[in-house]
């Protein structure tokens, strides 16, 4: 094949994790899998797009690949596509500050559902706990996560505001009351009582314990799921991780939560958190990516296709993965992208470049945006290549520099639409001033753009990544100077 042909069977994989079929195939096993796998953690944590649903997706579908999951159940608590049912059941329901109460006994409730139908399937000897169970009036009686989730919140009493039919449709409003309960699932005369939640989970963990065995419910799509940052959405996630305060102690099952790590900082900081320690001790430090596993990562998911695979292999180069050496691992990535794009000795590798280009003013960057660069600059190429122009890819490589960087302009406005603009709203009026401004700033320029509260507006944009503070110096960083039109230099 020539170098077109390679070039259009390539495929690098979907960068957002649950829709790339393929992702359990080439997944890197970082530390922060290790650590997860091993039990250090409970609560996983990291920006958007590092990598925290490739690592649920990845543990899950090769679990037989990691001996320290033997004899553990991995359920996935949520699903990974479409609307998220934890958004649709609490959609349902008119919430109050008042409420933290019933909503860490609804998320309880909840839990107790999701293990007990695992129980139910997999155990025999649980008669006396399902009697436990029917008798405070906790089972469901539903397969489905919306269906458990809605009966969770009618348990505890809460008001609705809608329902859903059976076709998905909005009806009416009601008002739940015990007397909403069929015996099948509540007893009227135990609508009332007060469930102790200590006795169960203490059974339920007695139950796999002893039939040598032990349950990771796997939690993710938060952010997806309570995506505006309200004070309501605030209450329910806080809630969430109160209630797995109270049961995280338990040996037969564990609770997993995969959560953004600006969402996490909210809840857990936002009017305090009570018993803190307890969350902080089983929380991971924010998913951070390193460049060698950045090579590993697209190496691995270059060399699955095999169009390139044999491409490298005329090369004279080896393609099996777990046996390069960092040097050959180079070479490969060089076979696809011009090894330099600046040229200059001073300057990096492309590899380098697109690291500096898409770290934010944290120095945060993440595989999403390696990827989404990498294939964008195909597709740029491929127009270029359709039109005859080959003269810059005359050499072993397969994308330019001119590919690259149209790619990254892209990336750039796009990461300005999907991440700051999407998650932080309230700070979109903020950053749009400095469009067509310089990259550095000073404290009379900030002051000049963003107003008398420029300070506490400065903080709070540092916080997002949208500045860098360094000597009294403030920048945009390069990931977003394209998509606001910043020319490089300093402000007046």
């Amino acid at each position: 094949m020539n170098k077109k042909e390679v070039l259009q069977k390539i495929d690098l994989g979907n960068s957002i994790a649950e829709y790339d079929e393929n992702i359990s195939q080439y997944y890197i096993t970082t530390q922060s899998t290790l650590d997860l796998i091993n039990d250090r953690y409970d609560i996983i944590k990291g920006v958007k797009g590092s990598g925290k649903t490739a690592m649920l997706i990845a543990i899950c579908d090769n679990q037989s690949l990691y001996p320290q999951l033997e004899n553990k159940l991995l359920i996935k608590a949520i699903q990974l596509k479409g609307d998220p049912d934890f958004k649709r059941a609490f959609s349902t329901v008119s919430i109050k500050t008042s409420d933290i109460q019933k909503l860490i006994d609804a998320w309880k409730i909840y839990l107790i559902n999701v293990i007990w139908k695992e129980c139910k399937e997999l155990f025999s000897n649980y008669e006396n706990l399902e009697s436990q169970l029917k008798k405070a009036g906790l089972l469901s009686g539903k397969k489905g996560i919306l269906d458990n989730l809605i009966y969770s919140l009618k348990r505890v009493k809460f008001s609705f505001t809608n329902t859903f039919s059976p076709d998905g449709k909005t009806i009416q409003t009601v008002e739940v009351t015990p007397s909403d309960f069929n015996e099948s699932q509540t007893p009227n005369d135990n609508a009332n009582t007060l469930v102790d939640f200590n006795s169960i989970f203490s059974s339920l963990n007695e139950l796999i314990i002893n039939n040598s065995s032990c349950f990771w419910v796997m939690i993710d799509r938060l952010d997806d799921a309570f995506p505006d940052n309200t004070s309501t959405d605030t209450l329910i996630l806080k809630s969430l991780f109160y209630a797995y305060k109270d049961i995280c102690g338990y040996s037969g099952f564990k609770i997993k939560i995969f959560i953004r790590d600006d969402i996490f900082k909210t809840i857990t900081l936002d009017k305090g958190f009570t018993s803190l320690t307890h969350i902080s001790a089983k929380t991971m430090n924010s998913i951070k990516w390193e460049r060698d596993i950045i090579e590993q990562l697209l190496v691995e998911r270059l060399l699955y296709n095999a169009s390139f695979a044999d491409y490298v292999k005329a090369q004279g180069y080896p393609t099996t993965c777990k046996k390069l050496t960092p040097s050959e691992r180079l070479k490969i990535l060089f076979l696809f992208i011009k090894p330099q794009i600046d040229v200059g000795s001073k300057n990096p590798d492309s590899i380098g470049w697109m690291i500096n280009h898409v770290k934010d003013g944290n120095g945060i960057y993440t595989p999403r945006d390696i990827i989404n660069i990498l294939d964008k600059a195909r597709a740029f190429q491929l127009n270029q290549l359709n039109e005859k122009n080959e003269k810059d890819i005359s050499e072993s490589y397969l994308i330019s520099s001119n590919a690259l960087r149209l790619a990254f302009a892209e990336t750039s406005k796009e990461k300005l639409e999907t991440q700051l603009f999407a998650e932080y709203p309230k700070c979109r009026k903020w950053i749009e001033s400095f469009k067509d401004q310089k990259a550095e700033h000073t404290a009379e320029s900030l002051a000049r753009i963003l107003g008398r509260n420029w300070k506490s507006r400065t903080e709070k944009l540092k916080e997002i990544g949208f500045l860098e503070e360094k000597n009294n110096s403030w920048k945009i960083p390069f990931i977003y100077r394209e998509g606001l039109n910043v020319s490089q230099g300093k402000a007046k």
